[in-house]
C-alpha cells in the first residue's frame, strides 16, 4: 500500500511543480514539497506586491496559501504519506483557484513556460 500512496504524492508533486512554472516560477528538477514551497512563497511576495490590480493580489495570497499547504505535507515527510498527500491535493486546489483569479482554468496539465502559456507578473 505504501508504493501506491508514494505513486500518488509523486504524481502530485508533478502536477504542483507544473503550476507553480505557470504562475513564473523556474522548472525544479525533481521537486519536493519543501523547494516547490519556497518557490511558491517567492512567487506570492511578487505577486502581492504587484501593481496590476487586486486579482493579482488575490492569486499572491493564494499562492501564499498554497506554499503554507506545501509546508504542512513537508512537516510529515515519509511517515504518514495520506496526510502529505492530503495537503498535497489541498495546495493544487488552491493553485487553481489562483488561476481563477487570474481568468485561467489550471486543473488538469498545465503548459510549462516557453510554450506561451505562463502568467508571470511584472
Amino acid at each position: 500500500m505504501t508504493v501506491w500512496w508514494v505513486g500518488r504524492r509523486d504524481a502530485a508533486l508533478v502536477r504542483i511543480a507544473e503550476r507553480v512554472v505557470f504562475f513564473g516560477g523556474e522548472a525544479v528538477e525533481d521537486p519536493g514539497a519543501a523547494e516547490l514551497a519556497d518557490v511558491l512563497a517567492d512567487l506570492a511576495d511578487e505577486y502581492l506586491a504587484s501593481v496590476r490590480g487586486e486579482a493579482v493580489r488575490r492569486a499572491g495570497a493564494l499562492l501564499e496559501e498554497a506554499a503554507g499547504e506545501l509546508r504542512r505535507a513537508d512537516l510529515f515527510r515519509g511517515t504518514l504519506l495520506p496526510v502529505v498527500l492530503r495537503h498535497m491535493r489541498r495546495a493544487e486546489v488552491v493553485l487553481d483557484e489562483a488561476g481563477g483569479c487570474l481568468g485561467v482554468t489550471l486543473r488538469g496539465p498545465v503548459p510549462l513556460a516557453g510554450g506561451g502559456g505562463g502568467a508571470g507578473v511584472r
